[in-house]
């Protein structure tokens, strides 16, 4: 699998977790076990990592998916 770095990483987290995300791999990785899987931010966030990983996107596009994504 090929992996596609971000330029600056996400750092998701409150003041219990901190969680550094530098690739969208690893932001499906974070999604997965994220507890409100069935929002609109969160499949836009899972539909464009994998669009990352499957060559119809690129890196930095699916980063601000995955920001909207932490954001409660």
């Amino acid at each position: 699998m090929l992996v596609h770095r971000w330029k600056n990483p996400l750092v998701l987290g409150d003041c219990r977790i901190r969680i550094v995300v530098g690739s969208p791999e690893e932001a499906i990785n974070w999604l997965i076990h994220e507890p409100d899987q069935s929002t609109a931010k969160w499949r836009r966030a899972w539909k464009a990592c994998r669009a990352v990983i499957e060559g119809r996107l690129s890196a930095e596009d699916a980063r601000s998916a995955v920001q909207l994504a932490a954001a409660r």
